[in-house]
């Protein structure tokens, strides 16, 4: 097999996903070819600028992907892809770790330069179209303290992909694991209704969320969700189809959350415990 077959077969952008550059990529794959070889050989096999192939190959020796010789003139192998890409791997890691504990200071810092939140301001974004549902989960996955959620059961139940109920129920059951207190209201259920029949099908999910609060009820108030008690979500019904979601108002301030978060607790308190029987 020839240079310009192994490039066929992997090209250098494969390898250089896991960090390395063009030059590295190709001198790499040239010597896993041809084999021991000198600079100078390297450097006319794999078209790298001669200038440039000692560098190259004193990287990709430091990121353990191959092994000099210490003779006149030097001489390079490449180590078997295994161990080249466990190195690779490492490295990755090591990388992602100094990355993680850095983008905490970061993250830190750039709180204390966070302008204070809206209290009476206003920001408001608009989400509508096919985008909408998963803008919408996207949103409330956001949460760090506390989501209060309305779900009307009869929507959920005219989803068509099973995958958005499914992604919505992984989200909140992420929220729940990283510490978010969760109440979630299902709207819309009366008693051997086709949402009754539908919330059974889904139960296996809801089981999951043990430490959510999950309550029913038959009213069908304008679904709203709360979160850290200081934006809201107001899901917004197709005025042409009633069972059908539309879009989605992000509302953020604090004050308005305060005047909404009462209508939840009233919702809420005259709601029924959620009771689950698997068969």
């Amino acid at each position: 097999m020839d240079i310009i077959s192994v490039f066929e077969e992997i090209t250098p952008k494969e390898l250089e996903m896991l960090g390395l550059s063009n030059y590295e990529s190709r001198a790499y794959l040239t010597l896993l070819l041809i084999g021991i070889r000198t600079a100078k050989e390297i450097a006319s096999e794999s078209k790298i600028p001669f200038g440039r192939v000692y560098d190259v190959l004193s990287s990709l020796e430091d990121k353990g992907l191959i092994d000099k010789q210490e003779s006149r003139p030097k001489k390079f192998v490449a180590k078997e892809p295994k161990i080249a890409l466990n190195n690779l791997l490492k490295m990755k890691r090591a990388e992602l770790q100094i990355l993680t504990t850095r983008a905490a200071i970061i993250e830190e810092k750039l709180s204390n330069l966070q302008a204070t939140k809206p209290e009476d301001s206003l920001f408001w974004s608009v989400a509508l179209g096919e985008k909408a549902i998963s803008r919408y989960i996207e949103k409330i996955s956001e949460a760090e303290k506390e989501l209060q959620t309305i779900i009307n059961i009869r929507v959920a139940a005219r989803v068509p992909q099973k995958e958005i109920i499914e992604n919505l129920i992984a989200t909140i059951k992420m929220l729940i694991e990283k510490g978010v207190s969760v109440q979630i209201l299902l709207s819309g259920i009366t008693p051997g209704s086709l949402e009754e029949t539908y919330l059974a099908s889904i139960a296996h999910f809801f089981v999951l969320l043990d430490r959510a609060e999950v309550k029913r009820t038959q009213l069908t108030p304008t679904a709203f969700d709360i979160i850290d008690g200081e934006k809201i979500l107001l899901k917004v019904m197709n005025p042409v189809n009633p069972d059908e979601f539309f879009a989605w108002i992000f509302v953020w301030q604090k004050k308005f959350a305060m005047e909404l978060k009462p209508k939840f607790q009233e919702l809420w308190a005259n709601a029924t415990e959620l009771k689950i029987e698997l068969s």
